[in-house]
């Protein structure tokens, strides 16, 4: 038996698709030590972040009342430089290439060293799964047992850059929600 339909369209509002980028955000971070699956998901939080605008427009372009507000919030969100970096990066996965990422990565020190490890030998070995997760292991003394560690990766966008990509996207994250909460201000319904 083979039963045949059609699925609603979605999303098909700026909140809609504000959730969506949620979404992928909240899907980076479980994925943050694996090189496979952080950019897949980093890629799609990007497209979507930058759609609530696209949707924003459809929504409202025909209310007087959204097109004042909206002229001001387009030249100030092109003048903000999460906003914009993040719409940049979009760009370019979208219409060139995919952006490059730089990675700092190293290793939670378990707590029951207290911060320092006092040795003679100390090893590290990383590993990644098949499906992309980095592992780590560390063995303290030559004849000590090998454990696992925390394994921790910050993505950034340049080497330079100081700030971690999951905050800049979060940032990304709160400004666009903060545009969107301003509209029953206006008279505008969120839907």
């Amino acid at each position: 038996m083979q039963m045949h339909g059609r699925m609603a369209r979605v999303p098909v509002t700026a909140r809609q698709k504000f959730s969506e980028a949620a979404y992928f955000y909240n899907g980076m971070l479980p994925h943050r030590t694996n090189p496979v699956v952080f950019p897949y998901y980093l890629s799609a939080f990007v497209s979507a972040l930058r759609s609530v605008t696209y949707y924003l427009q459809k929504q409202y372009a025909h209310d007087k009342r959204f097109t004042a507000w909206y002229a001001q919030k387009q030249e100030a969100m092109k003048a903000d430089p999460v906003l914009k970096m993040l719409h940049e990066k979009r760009n370019t996965a979208l219409h060139v290439e995919p952006f490059d990422l730089c990675f700092k990565q190293g290793w939670k020190m378990p707590d029951r060293y207290g911060g320092v490890i006092t040795t003679t030998f100390l090893a590290v070995r990383e590993e990644a799964e098949p499906n992309g997760r980095v592992r780590t292991f560390l063995q303290v003394e030559k004849d000590g047992p090998e454990e696992e560690v925390e394994t921790q990766i910050s993505w950034h966008f340049t080497d330079d850059d100081p700030a971690d990509v999951m905050q800049h996207c979060y940032e990304g994250l709160q400004k666009m929600d903060a545009i969107l909460k301003e509209l029953p201000a206006l008279g505008l319904e969120q839907e």
